[in-house]
């Protein structure tokens, strides 16, 4: 089947200045993840959406072709479908694509292959797959505060709380895989015709604040050196 990666890295960032280009172990981030698709060998293109003529250049560096986003999709306002819509408009028809999202670089090609055969073992079924990871809490302890900062949400008798003996889930971030059109229709990759594919919690490192980037460097590290044993 044809497949496309696409990998979105808009410039700027409110948390972590650079976000998507900051340095792991001697490499940009976004790095990591191009460089998953490209040794995955299962895509036909693998194209970086991005707004940087700097993030452009890194991506071609190593081995994405660059797509420039118009001012519309440069901003604060610019959703991820919007992004792909885009970018999708401009490319010739592909069974699938794969939303790589450059801040999970403890995802690698491993990953990758096998949700993307996952996925085309049950593509009739499902329109799309999203990956998954065991979540911390139960969602019965994750509530709301409101700005009277009382726990009027947290109506529960914790004292008998026991953990389910079914385990919940959480969107990692990691791989997001559409079929175009019912991508378009839908905007987004969740519901009944969406497949799980599970993986550990160590390869679903998500960079967002200052704190993940510290723990994803001191896990990056630790995979690497596992790898040259």
């Amino acid at each position: 089947m044809e497949k496309i990666a696409i990998i979105p890295a808009r410039a700027g960032s409110k948390g972590l200045k650079d976000k998507n280009i900051i340095d792991i172990c001697g490499k940009p981030l976004i790095a990591y993840s191009i460089e998953a698709a490209v040794k995955s060998k299962i895509f036909s293109r693998i194209i970086v959406s991005t707004d940087s003529k700097l993030y452009g250049s890194i991506a071609e560096e190593y081995g994405a072709e660059v797509f420039y986003r118009g001012e519309s999709l440069s901003d604060d306002n610019a959703t991820t479908y919007m992004v792909i819509e885009d970018l999708l408009s401009r490319i010739d028809k592909v069974d699938y694509f794969v939303l790589l999202q450059p801040t999970s670089p403890m995802r690698d090609e491993a990953h990758i292959k096998e949700a993307c055969n996952i996925f085309e073992n049950v593509i009739n079924k499902y329109d799309f797959l999203v990956s998954v990871k065991e979540a911390e809490h139960s969602g019965i302890l994750v509530k709301p505060i409101d700005d009277d900062q009382s726990l009027k949400y947290f109506d529960t008798d914790f004292s008998n709380y026991r953990r389910q003996v079914y385990k919940e889930y959480s969107p990692n971030g990691a791989i997001f895989i559409g079929k175009p059109d019912e991508y378009l229709k839908k905007k987004h990759f969740f519901g009944a015709k969406s497949i799980a594919y599970k993986m550990k919690n160590f390869d679903s490192i998500d960079i967002d604040t200052a704190l993940d980037y510290e723990f994803a460097c001191f896990c990056m590290k630790k995979k690497l050196q596992e790898n040259t044993i």
